[in-house]
Formats: structure tokens, sequence, C-alpha cells
């Protein structure tokens, strides 16, 4: 994880290692990152991405709790590393420093 510091502000910030994608769709909100497969729908983007936190936050605490059946799955042993460092995070915003939001809309083909 790299981090950049803005021109003259001495504003330091960290590449963000999980992404969070904010979807409107049908009036309301849906907040998934890809990274941890997770999911959640709101009435706005604001609590989508509060829920969101949330929900990684007690996803990591579960992974660690239970970590020898999750590294033996499959589709949730690469998780680690990114629990690790959820982990490690002591308050929300260190945990906000590690999302990278990017907004759209649903495309269905």
């Amino acid at each position: 994880m790299g981090s950049d510091t803005a021109n003259n502000t001495g504003i330091t910030t960290t590449l963000a290692p999980l992404t969070v994608f904010i979807v409107k769709d049908d009036g309301k909100y849906m907040a998934k990152c890809p990274e941890l497969d997770l999911v959640t729908e709101m009435d706005t983007k604001e609590q989508a991405l509060e829920a969101m936190v949330e929900m990684i936050r007690e996803y990591a605490q579960d992974y660690a709790a239970r970590e020898e059946t999750y590294a033996g799955s499959p589709n949730r042993a690469h998780h680690k590393p990114y629990v690790s460092r959820i982990i490690s995070c002591k308050e929300d915003w260190e945990l906000m420093e590690l999302i990278g939001v990017r907004y759209g809309h649903l495309q269905l083909r």
C-alpha cells in the first residue's frame, strides 16, 4: 500500500486497498465491496457507505474469530491480508482510509 502527499498541502493520503462501489438502483443505493464479496442496500448513499464500513469491520472480526474455517475456504482464503489490515485499525477513520469509494449506475445487459 503506497501513499501520496498532495503538493504544498501537508495532506498525506493512503492508496486504498478496498473498493466500495455505491450504485443507485430503483430509488435505493447499493454498496458493494468486491474484494471481500460484501453487498448492502440502503435508502441513501450515506447510509449505504456507513452500513458497508460497519459490515467490513464485522466481517473482519468474524473472519479473525473463525480464521481456520475462512482460511480453508477457497473463496475466502484470499481475504486474509485485507482482514489483517482491517483488524489493525484502531478507529473508524483508519478503516475509512483503506476504502476507495466510487459512484456509478447499474447497467443491465
